[in-house]
């Protein structure tokens, strides 16, 4: 019974790790605007234009809505930004695809996918590789000046 609260808040490494923060942030913030822009229903509203020539109804549309500000909430904790990251990596991936084929803007497609590699790296990041790397580059450094240091014979 213990794991399930750090399962939903994190670990006290994730709550000490400000560069995880800003990213969870960073990513929160832009699907819960992105989500946002979802939820108008004006038919002139270009969300909703896009989602008639996706084909599969305004239904979707809300549905994706739903999708990207419940995993941009869930995002904000470092135990659920994992959970959060699988739905928002499908939503994007969706998106990218429709931008690839039924929408037929193979340019715009770079920014789901782009929105995809963030969400992967984000919510799948482990932030003790940040002290491991830190240590890593701690005894090249030394052993850098070490040999440095020595005499050559």
């Amino acid at each position: 019974m213990s794991r399930i609260p750090t399962l939903i808040i994190g670990t006290r490494r994730d709550w000490r790790d400000p560069i995880g923060w800003l990213l969870r942030i960073l990513v929160a913030v832009l699907f819960v605007l992105f989500s946002l822009g979802k939820f108008n229903s004006d038919p002139h509203g270009e969300w909703f234009r896009i989602f008639a020539r996706i084909g599969f109804g305004q239904w979707f549309r809300i549905a994706t809505g739903v999708i990207e500000l419940v995993g941009g909430l869930l995002f904000l904790l470092p135990g659920t930004a994992r959970f959060a990251a699988l739905p928002l990596a499908a939503t994007m991936l969706g998106a990218a695809l429709a931008q690839l084929t039924v929408l037929g803007h193979p340019v715009w497609a770079i920014i789901p996918i782009a929105l995809l590699v963030l969400v992967v790296i984000v919510g799948f990041r482990d932030p003790s590789l940040d002290d491991t790397i830190a240590t890593l580059q701690q005894r090249r450094a030394n052993r850098t000046s070490v040999t440095a240091t020595k005499p050559r014979a």
